[in-house]
């Protein structure tokens, strides 16, 4: 793979290949996993997703160890070698089933599903539209630098492996665990597109939104009510007008990575559910082994997400076999008993995982004060708005709606417990700063943003079931019959209240676009990181720097997105990470590479050609900026100004001997200053 600079792109219809690509890599692999493994119809569908970014994932950590660099053809031959696993499987389930062992859904089913899907994807890209007008936008957070220059690294490197990927904050270690799927897909668009990184990630987000999360949302739909083809319509079209999902992790952050992986769950859960909602004792083996085959991608998406399906898996499935052991039967309180203390079981190593366990030690330290009361995080999730959403009357009032009927009815009461759990995971941690809360929500970092995009998991179906309540209800109370019964006048109203309903479920799920857009532009908004003008120099940067140079620069000043905007050798690829002692020195004393050996020698062995400089407007006065008081080359002897863009110059290092490895004055044309 190689990293690659870009001109400016001003418009989303400019990319429109490049979501089409994102789009092929986020579904295609584990398209063809899934229907040689036996899936069919709308569980097909919503599992491609997961299934894709576990064979991406996968691939990227296999690829290092065969001697090959992340791309393209690692994750080919990944897919093909799993799809020969999933034929095999499948023969052996069928033989195991005695026939069939994944639903099928008649084209009637499937279209309606599909159409819904389609409906919710342009929702979703009217949101995006709005919130990130450009496709280059940059979202100035905090987050955004690490991952953008981590797709950077990944394209530069040809090493998408989640066991270096961590190298990024610590350059002088050979390895360094962190989640890296969002990354490689992002790089894998980047590579496939010559794009940016910024324009990639934007990319990524627009089919996360549009594509990802309403498939999922269709599946899960499907498992819990069947194939009935209104609902699953419903549920397509309503998947993207909660603000809390897909679009607050889009953006808040920015967590890109948490918001895959949340984006995943609902095809997750469906298939772990299908197992038992199925309807036969072996129809949901294919399902249910796709799911659990996609937790590596779920895990290298997010840890958290994991630690997420567990929360919700473990609510659906403790009500589920509650009902099961509490139907009449012969020996029911002995069958009780068991399935109590089993679940017991589960629940204890569960909260010692989250809250002993050494895997999440690192971020159990982690803690944000409570913004709001227990009273005012529970009207949140009530109204569908966690964390000062725009609150979506209609919806809420669907959900509600929906709520009230899984609750009266036993066979979807599982998804009114799941969303009470979800919903009391984000109160406590929104609403409260006690100890033992701490300690829970370590996996989520204390954040209940994180949490709040949950709620569109158990939301989606449960509006879905509203809006299809609402619909049976108004035909029943206008016409308890025939439509004849009434004449001609109750024939029209029998037909026109369905038509009212989809009317409903139309205006909920377009009426929202707005407000979803500006909850993702929220982050998207201002300049303080780095504006056009800084994002213009920096994309003008491979002409001025070699291949085999570094630029150096403040990082808190903007100049870190020089890596994932420019494509070119950053050292400081981050706000803060574990730098090695040259770097620690070059940060803290630069300036002085006129008169200082030390500097020099320092500035020789990393290859320093270039410095970015200019005023810090991105949180200043935070503690970290202090160390880097040595980038500040301005006026200072050794530099000299060669190109510059709203706060930033870039400045050519003049002394040091540097002008032998290709930073010599003669090896750069003369570019207008802007």
């Amino acid at each position: 793979m190689t990293a690659s600079s870009a001109p400016v792109v001003a418009s989303w219809v400019a990319v429109a290949p490049n979501v089409l690509v994102a789009a092929a890599l986020l579904v295609g692999p584990g398209l063809v996993v899934g229907v040689l493994l036996g899936l069919r119809g709308v569980l097909l569908t919503g599992l491609s997703a997961p299934l894709s970014v576990t064979l991406v994932a996968v691939a990227a950590v296999l690829a290092p160890w065969a001697g090959a660099g992340f791309g393209l053809l690692p994750v080919l031959a990944v897919t093909a070698l799993a799809g020969l696993l999933a034929g095999l499987a499948r023969f052996a389930l069928r033989r195991i089933a005695g026939g069939p062992v994944a639903a099928r859904d008649g084209w009637r089913v499937l279209g309606s599903a599909l159409l819904g899907v389609a409906g919710a994807a342009v929702c979703a890209a009217l949101a995006v539209r709005r919130g990130i007008p450009r496709p280059d936008a940059v979202p100035q957070t905090f987050d955004a630098v690490f991952h953008l220059n981590a797709v950077a690294q990944v394209g530069r490197t040809g090493n998408g492996s989640s066991l270096a990927l961590g190298t990024l904050t610590a350059p002088e270690r050979t390895s360094g665990f962190y989640p890296a799927a969002w990354h490689d897909v992002t790089a894998l668009v980047l590579d496939l597109t010559g794009s940016t990184a910024v324009v990639s990630a934007n990319v990524v987000s627009l089919v996360i939104a549009a594509v990802v999360w309403p498939l999922g949302a269709v599946a899960l739909a499907r498992v819990a009510f069947g194939p009935r083809p209104g609902v699953l319509f419903a549920a397509g079209l309503l998947s993207t007008s909660f603000s809390a999902a897909p679009y607050l992790l889009l953006s808040y952050g920015t967590l890109w990575p948490n918001a895959l992986g949340t984006a995943l769950l609902p095809g997750l859960l469906a298939g772990l559910v299908s197992l038992v909602r199925s309807g036969s004792r072996w129809g949901g083996l294919a399902t249910a082994l796709a799911a659990m085959v996609s937790l590596p991608g779920l895990a290298l998406a997010h840890p958290n997400v994991v630690v997420s399906l567990a929360l919700l898996s473990t609510a659906a499935g403790a009500t589920l076999a509650l009902q099961w052991a509490a139907a009449p039967a012969r020996g029911r309180p002995q069958r009780l008993a068991a399935v109590v203390v089993g679940l017991g079981v589960v629940a204890v190593g569960e909260l010692w995982f989250v809250a002993r366990s050494p895997v999440f030690a690192t971020v159990r330290n982690t803690s944000w004060p409570r913004r709001e009361s227990l009273a005012q995080a529970v009207g949140e999730w009530v109204v569908a708005a966690p964390q000062r959403a725009p609150v979506p009357f209609l919806l809420a009032l669907l959900v509600l709606v929906g709520f009230v009927t899984a609750v009266r009815e036993p066979r979807y009461r599982w998804l009114a417990v799941t969303h009470v759990a979800t919903g009391t995971a984000f109160v406590l941690v929104a609403g409260s700063d006690s100890g033992t809360v701490r300690a829970l929500s370590g996996p989520w970092y204390d954040d209940p943003f994180r949490l709040a995009a949950l709620l569109g998991v158990t939301a989606v179906p449960l509006a879905a079931l509203g809006a299809l309540t609402t619909a049976a209800g108004s035909t029943r109370t206008i016409s308890a019959g025939r439509p004849e019964a009434a004449g001609w006048v109750g024939r029209v109203r029998w037909a026109l209240v369905p038509g009212l309903a989809l009317l409903l479920v139309l205006v909920s799920g377009a009426g929202y676009a707005g407000d979803n857009g500006r909850v993702l532009a929220t982050w998207y908004a201002g300049t303080d990181l780095a504006g056009p003008q800084e994002t213009a120099l920096l994309a003008r940067l491979p002409r001025w720097v070699p291949d085999g140079t570094s630029v150096a620069g403040n990082p808190w000043n903007g100049s870190a997105l020089a890596g994932a905007v420019g494509g070119v050798d950053f050292l400081y690829p981050h706000l803060q990470g574990s730098w090695g002692a040259d770097r620690v020195l070059l940060a803290a004393r630069l300036d002085e590479a006129a008169t200082e050996p030390q500097v020099c020698a320092a500035a020789r062995r990393l290859h320093v050609g270039f410095v970015l400089d200019g005023p810090v407007t991105f949180w200043p006065g935070d503690w970290r900026q202090p160390r880097y008081a040595g980038l500040a080359v301005a006026g200072r002897p050794g530099f000299e100004p060669v190109d510059s863009g709203g706060r930033l110059t870039l400045y050519r290092l003049t002394t040091c001997g540097l002008g032998g490895s290709g930073a010599g004055p003669s090896d750069y044309p003369a570019v207008a200053r802007q």
